[in-house]
């Protein structure tokens, strides 16, 4: 087994097509198949499903693919760490942001990191929190930006900004010329809600929890995907909604933020990492710009 082989793997679990993937990796349709024949032989079992022009990974292929990710990206840490021109910094980063610090973080971060490292390129997988951590977990991405309450052991997290959580409501809410509101005034609302693996939605049950208190009955509305589906179906009048107080102040003309009497759910949006994983310098460099940033 070889990182070659691992890679033709791997390009051809992505494109679905060996002649795609061939095209990918510069070579040969016949020689990219026999590198998957050899790793097929040296683990003894299927890894693809040949399909008319495709390939779909079985189900060995799947959990060998999962190792291909984690052993190419460590070995490519260790060229850009040890190559043979230690002091050019080049490579992709891959990170994986949940929304709020997707639109209100990555942009401007990742701009004036690229304008002073220009051999660098930055991927993003924007996704919930819960799936952050996921892509983290199966090293499908070398960073994480989150505004998780918590995060698994093994990882480090660096705050890089102060949120709030706040309830969103419609400029033409009854609540909308009040500062703040108690829990039992929640009765009866209809709440928007969002999915349970975003940071946004387990920062109000962590909150909650931490109070000894819990939401009164009210109508789930609806539940939503992402912030800005929820500012919008607010904007409309269509329910109340916990967001971060970063969405609401770019749409404050339909939208008011309310706090909650005893209720405290300021968060940070932390920079994760694996702690004891081997990384580029390439990547090394964005965390320790990013660290630096945050410190300001």
């Amino acid at each position: 087994m070889n990182i070659a082989e691992l890679e033709a793997l791997k390009a051809v679990a992505e494109t679905g097509s060996f002649t795609r993937a061939a095209d990918r990796l510069g070579m040969s349709q016949p020689g990219l198949s026999r590198q998957i024949q050899r790793l097929e032989r040296e683990l003894g079992t299927r890894l693809l499903e040949r399909r008319g022009s495709g390939a779909v990974l079985t189900d060995t292929g799947r959990e060998s693919m999962q190792f291909a990710i984690r052993t190419i990206s460590d070995f490519d840490a260790l060229v850009s760490r040890f190559g043979p021109d230690p002091s050019a910094l080049t490579g992709v980063i891959r990170i994986a942001a949940s929304s709020t610090p997707a639109e209100f973080l990555v942009p401007a971060l990742v701009a004036e990191f690229t304008t002073e490292h220009t051999g660098i390129s930055v991927e993003v997988l924007v996704a919930d929190s819960a799936q952050v951590a996921r892509t983290l977990g199966d090293r499908q991405a070398d960073l994480g930006l989150s505004g998780m309450p918590s995060f698994s052991v093994g990882y480090t997290a660096v705050s890089m900004s102060k949120d709030e959580v706040v309830l969103a409501v419609s400029s033409k809410h009854r609540f909308a010329d009040q500062r703040s509101i108690t829990i039992d005034q929640l009765r009866d609302e209809n709440i928007i809600e969002r999915e349970g693996g975003s940071g946004t939605w387990q920062t109000v049950v962590h909150a909650l929890s931490s109070a000894g208190i819990e939401l009164p009955e009210h109508k789930v509305s609806m539940t939503l995907g992402s912030t800005q589906a929820v500012i919008a179906a607010v904007e409309q009048n269509l329910g109340v909604g916990f967001v971060t107080n970063h969405a609401v102040k770019h749409h404050a003309d339909k939208v008011v933020a309310i706090r909650i009497d005893g209720l405290s759910m300021e968060r940070d949006l932390n920079l994760v990492y694996e702690t004891g994983r081997v990384r580029g310098r390439h990547t090394q460099a964005f965390i320790d710009f990013a660290s630096t940033s945050s410190s300001k």
